[in-house]
């Protein structure tokens, strides 16, 4: 298995705000956790299910915030951005956007994107959730997956990003969390999506480090997943995580983005994060869902 890419301890130089934004996690977590340390409440099942996942939410939301303090090699501007443009907003609202430059966008979103993933493992490992599905549903194989453990092939993103050291690390990094994800376990399913054809659009370098991680019998997560489809609209190109709590409730999180080597000029990022019962989390979840299913990828879910 994989190592995951190691942390210390918490820089000197993280700013005030992003330390405030962890603190109102943490205490968000310690007060729903609270309310459920005691005998069960009288209320509807529509009630209970909706603290479970939003105490479920919140947790993940906390440790999120945790690894990404603790990230030495993220510069700390970029930890202030996620905790400002993405996880505080997250605590009160199921949606959040960022917009901007791709080289300023693109390390809070996808750096976001990988400490989740951190977190949605580490919520398997403590028994948080029965059950994770991720699917990456992207027009060509996911890029980590694309590059060798650890490093970022020049030809996997746009010549913007080449010589960018915030954007190359977001590659890095996620070549070592998915490559944890694909060796999951049971309790873990990951699926490479992408439209018919869409692997021939990789070099030849990166079609063999995919078919290599593929054949990997250590890899028993991941699911290779050729579609139909010989076209993906741009609001679909992103990934979706469906979380299986303890207690059988749903609760979803995706993104929507662009892969590296279309990175270029002005990129709008959207997140979504809650229980299927959100009515924005439910129309993203049932948007993306109708498109995979109509390609032909039929996802069993447990």
């Amino acid at each position: 298995m994989q190592p995951t890419p190691k942390h210390s301890r918490l820089p000197r130089n993280v700013s005030r705000k992003t330390i405030q934004a962890v603190a109102v996690l943490l205490l968000a977590v310690g007060l729903l956790t609270g309310c459920t340390s005691g005998p069960a409440p009288k209320s509807s099942d529509a009630a209970l299910a909706k603290l479970d996942t939003n105490e479920l939410k919140m947790t993940i939301l906390a440790d999120i915030s945790s690894t990404i303090l603790s990230d030495e090699g993220l510069d700390s501007s970029i930890k202030a951005d996620i905790a400002h443009q993405i996880t505080t907003p997250l605590l009160d609202s199921s949606e959040v956007q960022v917009v901007g430059d791709d080289a300023i966008t693109r390390p809070v979103a996808v750096d976001f994107q990988k400490a989740f993933e951190q977190s949605l493992m580490n919520a398997v490992d403590k028994g948080q959730l029965s059950h994770a599905v991720a699917i990456i549903h992207t027009r060509k194989p996911t890029t980590p997956l694309c590059n060798p453990a650890g490093k970022a092939l020049r030809q996997t993103m746009s010549v913007s990003m080449q010589d960018d050291p915030n954007r190359v690390k977001t590659i890095e990094d996620r070549t070592i969390t998915l490559r944890r994800m694909a060796q999951g376990g049971p309790l873990i399913d990951l699926y490479v999506a992408y439209i018919k054809g869409g692997l021939n659009k990789r070099s030849p370098e990166e079609q063999q480090i995919y078919k290599k991680e593929i054949n990997n019998p250590a890899d028993t997560s991941l699911h290779d997943a050729e579609m139909a489809c010989t076209e993906m609209p741009d609001d679909i190109v992103g990934a979706s995580y469906v979380l299986t709590t303890k207690r059988g409730n749903t609760l979803y999180f995706g993104t929507n983005g662009t892969q590296a080597a279309d990175a270029a000029g002005s990129t709008v990022w959207r997140f979504w994060f809650g229980s299927l019962k959100n009515t924005s989390v439910e129309r993203r979840y049932q948007e993306v869902f109708q498109y995979l299913n109509g390609c032909g990828l039929g996802i069993p879910f447990k």
